[in-house]
């Protein structure tokens, strides 16, 4: 025990992912002393969209892609009564309406806007050629909405050795809606020796004012009169919204990023930003540091190891938030019988038997019972024991680890996230200085 480091905190977060940076925001807001530790977190995984509600409550009948809503609010305020054990159900709309706006409102002040409208879901073209719901999208995808609306000429973009997206491809799933498509596969400036280029690698690159030059000599000479001119996300990474006017001054046109197949550069820019935003508060980043055993955890506080060679810790803890996420993140396991918690062995909701985990049809509108196993908890978000009391006076959970709901199939991932963590650090301050928040 002597050769580790002891690191006092009031909030232990566990998790990096949407739900455990939105968590450390909040407290860094609200100058709670905090750490957080984690994994890499499935932001490289992520679309950079930030979803509220994109599934349908009243079309019934139809396939999942038919069952869209651009309705976001109104299906909210939906769930309280058709879905009352969803994580939403334990949030009123305006501390909801709060959080994103919370939360947005720091992005920006670090350099990444976001934009969309306050009622309505905007409809992004997705690296497929589908159209798909979300709340808020970085400015840099602002004319990828108005261009499949307005379907005017528009050039597409891609580049020798990407495999995350397709310009040819994109083109023919469009073609039927939108004709007026052409598309032209470029080598991208300092690539010449590379077979396989990446995103990250592109979007770094094109920070540079060299490499933007050069970008900018290359793609001239191939507009013809078009209104738009759409490419993969790859408008750097620091400063994606200024390279945005830079190109869009110089070229005369408007462009638009499209998000891509993993790995995912809007994912990257959200999760360096949210970084960037607790820079200098109360609340220390831990990368890349797991919690592989619970030392200590009861009513007076808790004590977790984290399990790194170089950084060997001991994090002691008033309190703990757990946004370890689901399967991906590692925050559940299952072996061929039960799926498990793996940080505290808490109880996780789930069907009775492996056979109800997924249903006969594979594409079944209501999807399969296993993406609704999580942790239950209570109007706290806390954690409670199989009699509906809470485990821990002290311990929250948020995020895609909580039960009864279905992110990917709902699309709400990031509001999931957003929400309930913003929901869980005001119940902290909430049970820390006995009065609401």
């Amino acid at each position: 025990m002597e050769s580790f480091q002891h690191i006092e905190t009031d909030l232990f977060i566990i998790g990096s992912g949407m739900a455990g940076m939105s968590a450390a925001l909040f407290a860094a807001n609200r100058k709670i002393n905090s750490v957080v530790a984690g994994g890499a977190g499935g932001f490289e995984y992520s679309s950079g969209l930030l979803d509220l509600w994109g599934l349908s409550l009243t079309q019934k009948g139809l396939t999942q892609r038919e069952r869209v809503s651009k309705k976001p609010w109104d299906m909210v305020l939906k769930i309280y009564d058709q879905m009352p054990d969803h994580p939403y159900a334990k949030i009123k709309k305006e501390p909801l309406k709060q959080a994103f706006y919370e939360l947005i409102k720091s992005l920006k002040s670090q350099g990444l806007t976001y934009t969309g409208y306050d009622a309505l879901n905007s409809m992004v073209m997705t690296p497929f050629g589908t159209l798909r719901p979300t709340y808020r999208l970085p400015v840099t995808m602002r004319s990828n909405i108005e261009a499949f609306k307005k379907k005017g000429p528009c050039l597409i973009l891609d580049f020798r050795g990407l495999r995350e997206f397709s310009a040819v491809f994109f083109k023919e799933m469009m073609k039927k809606n939108w004709p007026g498509i052409r598309t032209q596969c470029l080598e991208f400036p300092g690539t010449q020796l590379r077979s396989e280029v990446f995103t990250p690698f592109l979007a770094r690159s094109l920070e540079t004012e060299q490499i933007q030059e050069k970008f900018l000599k290359l793609v001239k000479p191939l507009l013809k009169g078009e209104s738009y001119l759409g490419l993969p996300a790859i408008l750097g990474v620091q400063s994606s919204g200024k390279i945005l006017n830079m190109l869009e001054k110089e070229l005369n046109i408007k462009v638009f990023e499209i998000p891509t197949s993993p790995i995912s550069v809007p994912g990257i820019r959200l999760k360096e930003t949210l970084m960037k935003a607790i820079e200098g508060s109360s609340v220390t980043l831990l990368q890349n540091q797991r919690v592989i055993k619970v030392l200590k955890a009861s009513n007076k506080g808790f004590e977790c190891q984290l399990g790194s060679k170089i950084f060997p810790a001991i994090v002691h803890a008033k309190a703990v938030l757990l946004a370890t996420g689901r399967f991906l993140g590692k925050g559940l396991y299952a072996d061929q019988k039960k799926i498990y918690e793996s940080i505290f062995d808490l109880p996780v909701c789930q069907p009775k038997t492996r056979k109800e985990w997924h249903r006969p049809d594979f594409f079944n509108p209501d999807g399969h019972k296993i993406n609704q196993a999580g942790i239950e908890t209570d109007d706290f978000f806390r954690p409670v024991t199989k009699k509906k009391k809470p485990v821990f006076n002290h311990l929250f959970a948020s995020g895609s680890i909580l039960a009864h709901q279905d992110w990917m199939r709902s699309k709400c991932g990031a509001g999931l996230s957003i929400g309930t963590s913003f929901h869980a650090i005001q119940s902290y301050l909430q049970i820390q200085n006995g009065k609401f928040i």
